[in-house]
């Protein structure tokens, strides 16, 4: 009995000293993996774009479901479009700004829309899916290809957003003549163009794009694509970008594919973004890739391999990610200038 006794308080003691053990070896293990936020911001501002156009209506719920995951609130604010978006960010007036590969590339060389200026201060955090060039019209207008619409009123989004710089470079190789050009919003343009005061409307983004969607739910419309050799002319000056088929059914009414030319979609960020936050900010977002498609279908298309197709370095913070995903990423996309 005594024997017993003093076995079971020998095994009680060493069973105390085990969780005691445990408890210590854990906590250490936790606090070496705990986040140093301590150099977080308290809000991060967002430039996705104006408002109806994809960015805006692709960025917003990112920026609710994620900021709050992550602990930090991201302030959506409606900018001019993508490469005024980067120069935001370039200028620390936005941390994270939305826009397109081939933006960023151009940003980063110093381009016409930059002044020249060589926007370094910008890194890639994700790329998403393609950011596909799509003009449409109203069926009754006639207009069924690009050489139709010259001679007729356009309205390619916000003036120096990623679809107006684009359509701008359309028309000088197919030297496209509009009789006028405005820039609203997508949103105003779609009014505009069901009241027969605007002819034609340009955006870009990933099909099926909500101004498109929007404009089609009331009126008959036409996609316009290009022509094989159209297509070809054009990717020799602007090879950053690809040759792009909307499918066929993406619209009501759009019975074939209808070619068109692409970039990506790219989230930046400010190249002194803490790591850690930038770590978090792409970790959380493929976590939360579910719940991200059930607000906007495209991020049910999300991969973490699409950040191959960045044209700028990938903030530090995120190689880490990718690199723990098994994605190896080339020596360019990790330089520091």
């Amino acid at each position: 009995m005594y024997r017993a006794t003093k076995e079971l308080k020998t095994g009680g003691w060493w069973l105390a000293v085990s969780c005691l053990l445990a408890m210590l070896f854990g906590n250490a293990a936790i606090a070496q993996n705990a986040v140093d936020k301590s150099k977080w911001p308290s809000r991060l501002t967002f430039a996705p774009g104006p408002v109806g156009g994809f960015g805006y209506t692709v960025g917003s719920p990112w920026a609710s479901i994620v900021g709050a995951d992550v602990g930090v609130p991201i302030s959506v604010e409606a900018s001019g479009g993508f490469s005024i978006n980067l120069q935001m960010v370039d200028d620390g007036k936005a941390d994270i700004a939305m826009t397109t590969s081939d933006l960023s590339y151009q940003g980063w060389e110093g381009a016409d829309w930059s002044k020249n200026k060589k926007l370094h201060n910008q890194r890639t955090l994700m790329v998403f899916d393609a950011n596909v060039v799509q003009i449409y019209a109203p069926r009754n207008s006639g207009i069924k290809n690009l050489a139709d619409v010259n001679g007729h009123s356009v309205n390619p989004s916000r003036r120096r957003s990623g679809s107006d710089l684009i359509f701008r470079d359309l028309m000088e190789v197919f030297g496209i003549k509009p009789s006028r050009i405005s820039n609203v919003n997508p949103s105003d343009a779609n009014t505009l163009l069901g009241d027969g005061r605007l002819d034609v409307a340009a955006v870009t983004g990933t099909p099926p794009h909500p101004a498109v969607s929007e404009f089609e739910t009331n009126h008959e419309m036409v996609l316009i694509g290009m022509t094989d050799a159209e297509r070809q002319k054009f990717l020799q000056k602007y090879p950053f970008l690809s040759p792009y088929d909307i499918p066929a059914g993406t619209y009501k009414g759009q019975t074939a594919p209808v070619k068109t030319v692409a970039g990506y979609i790219v989230l930046s960020v400010r190249s002194d973004m803490p790591d850690s936050l930038a770590y978090a900010l792409v970790k959380d977002t493929y976590d939360k890739k579910n719940t991200l498609s059930g607000a906007h279908k495209s991020y049910a298309r999300i991969d973490p391999k699409s950040i191959l197709n960045a044209t700028v370095p990938v903030h530090p913070g995120a190689v880490k990610y990718y690199e723990e995903q098994g994605i190896a990423l080339p020596g360019k996309l990790k330089a520091r200038p």
